[in-house]
């Protein structure tokens, strides 16, 4: 189920990820894997990490489901 809330494009964080730290892009989900990250990173560098280790934002969830 938190992969229906993932998609590619939207930020995510990872949990207790240090505020220093950008947020994440989502390259791709599936199952419950996602690929991730950051924008400053070359296109073919990313993460594969567990849906249940991110911290998808509520209000970014409420903003992109308003539209």
């Amino acid at each position: 189920m938190p992969s229906l809330l993932l998609r590619p494009g939207v930020t995510v964080r990872l949990k207790k990820q240090p505020r220093h730290v950008p947020d994440f892009l989502v390259m791709a989900c599936e199952s419950d894997r996602a690929w991730i990250r950051q924008p400053d990173w070359p296109q073919h560098i990313q993460l594969c990490v567990r849906v249940t280790q991110l911290a998808v934002p509520f209000l970014q969830v409420v903003q992109q489901t308003a539209n």
